[in-house]
């Protein structure tokens, strides 16, 4: 967490600031929520729903093609950022795909999908172009954030880890079985920190 405040904070060739209230509203708001729920979330349903297996993309509507296009995007952005040290730049978009993700979840409402045998097929594709949105993420964060990486991978049950496996969105395997979901982050109480 601490890393990652220092990475988003600090703007290439700037001065940063930090407070105790920045770092608390950056983590609760960025690291439990954004990211965290993201993964607790989609890890939780595809255990709920699939029983932890990973389901196969049978059903793509226009809605999917936004969310890959943006997660493809995504990775050229955040190396071409790299490559010129702009690191807080890349954060942020980075953590503007986990929040394009977790607006997909609200937009195609799997709890819905599930109530109908008729839409398993939908439900299917939604959980997985969830998962690998997060592992796409996942291979991103992991020279910023090794660990919090590492304990991605592990939830959703990817060894599709190396850098070059980004490129494109068809890196997990359906049929592999997702890991246990645990809190990557836990929300700080600010008052009572303060």
């Amino acid at each position: 967490a601490v890393r990652y405040y220092a990475l988003s904070e600090m703007p290439y060739a700037n001065d940063g600031s930090i407070t105790y209230e920045s770092v608390i509203t950056r983590y609760n708001n960025d690291l439990a929520n954004n990211l965290g729920n993201l993964v607790n979330r989609t890890v939780t349903m595809t255990k709920k729903y699939f029983d932890g297996i990973i389901p196969a993309p049978t059903c793509p509507e226009a809605l999917d093609d936004e969310l890959k296009a943006m997660a493809e995007k995504t990775y050229a952005d955040v190396c071409a950022q790299m490559d010129t040290y702009h690191i807080a730049d890349a954060v942020e978009t980075l953590f503007a795909l986990y929040s394009r993700a977790n607006k997909y979840i609200d937009e195609t409402a799997p709890w819905t999908l599930a109530k109908s045998e008729e839409t398993k097929g939908r439900l299917q594709t939604v959980i997985y172009n969830l998962l690998e949105t997060i592992r796409i993420g996942a291979v991103l964060l992991a020279s910023l954030m090794p660990a919090t990486a590492e304990s991605i991978f592990s939830q959703i049950g990817s060894d599709k880890t190396d850098f070059d496996s980004a490129l494109t969105f068809v890196g997990l395997v359906s049929g592999k079985t997702v890991g246990e979901s645990s809190a990557l982050f836990a929300i700080i109480d600010e008052a009572k920190l303060m």
